[in-house]
């Protein structure tokens, strides 16, 4: 098949270096058509292009940007897809420190819906609830198991279509049901990126709420409260990036390898973000 990837972020280049490995004939395109995007075309033998492009001949698209950049992709570039083309949306909200507040969204629209609204395009939701390091051969090859990965959307043809390539990916597939339903699998669910088997994803997915937490939501009860938790989750994120580099650096990890390893220390929960932070900050290691 041939794919067009928009986006060259962690799960962008993840996966068209994956299906670029399984034969598939992968297009590249980024919002800046850097030396970036023509390093990795050239690194995984993709074929490097712009938005405008992309999806020229394609028969699947997927769209791998940050949520707010999806009203300013180029109207009609979807108009190129091959006839009965899939349509792959791998986004997620953050609203405090990338997004912003989209209002429908706010009032319960699944993140995915306003994404066919802006593309004028049905969609299919998959790769979003998965962290990028488990895209990559390095992590995936030391997994006790194979991690189920869930789809939803309208489609059943399409999905099937997905199914595969996220087979492909390494994953088991598992349909979340219609697009209606894919805040199932959006951030601060039970689904979302916590790495799970076929049976505990669907129990995963059984116990969702449509209801948006706060560290998920771009509201806050005054603008005083929504400036300080703006400041504290870009805080956090710019310090899980520094401690990612040191790791890197220190120990000569893999930047997915480095991810992983922190991630771990997050979810066991024996010591606050705080202080993992502040034992790699010191010591550049993890205990």
């Amino acid at each position: 098949m041939k794919i067009g990837i928009v986006g060259t972020g962690h799960i962008g280049s993840n996966l068209a270096r994956i299906f670029r490995g399984k034969g598939h004939t992968v297009t590249i395109a980024n919002s800046s058509n850097s030396a970036t995007l023509h390093k990795l075309a050239q690194e995984i033998g993709a074929t490097p292009t712009t938005v405008q492009d992309v999806a020229k001949g394609a028969d699947i698209v997927i769209i791998s940007t940050p949520l707010k950049s999806i009203p300013e992709l180029p109207a009609g570039f979807l108009d190129k897809i091959n006839p009965g083309a899939v349509v792959v949306d791998t986004t997620n909200y953050y609203p405090l420190h990338r997004d912003g507040a989209i209002e429908p969204i706010e009032k319960g629209l699944p993140e995915s819906s306003w994404v066919e609204q802006q593309l004028k395009h049905p969609v299919i939701k998959a790769f979003n609830a998965t962290s990028f390091y488990n895209l990559t051969e390095e992590i995936q090859s030391e997994l006790p198991h194979r991690l189920a990965l869930p789809i939803a959307g309208d489609d059943s043809a399409a999905k099937a279509i997905v199914s595969q390539l996220v087979i492909e990916a390494g994953f088991d597939p598992v349909d979340a049901g219609g697009l209606d339903e894919s805040w199932r699998l959006q951030p601060g669910s039970p689904a979302y990126c916590t790495d799970l088997d076929v049976e505990r994803m669907h129990e995963a997915l059984a116990q969702a709420t449509n209801e948006r937490k706060l560290e998920s939501s771009g509201i806050r009860s005054s603008e005083e409260e929504l400036k300080l938790a703006r400041e504290m989750q870009i805080a956090f994120y710019q310090s899980f990036d520094q401690a990612i580099q040191i790791l890197m650096e220190s120990n000569q990890w893999t930047e997915a390898f480095a991810t992983k390893r922190v991630v771990a220390q997050f979810m066991e929960g024996k010591q606050s973000p705080a202080e993992i932070f502040g034992l790699i900050f010191e010591h550049k290691r993890l205990d």
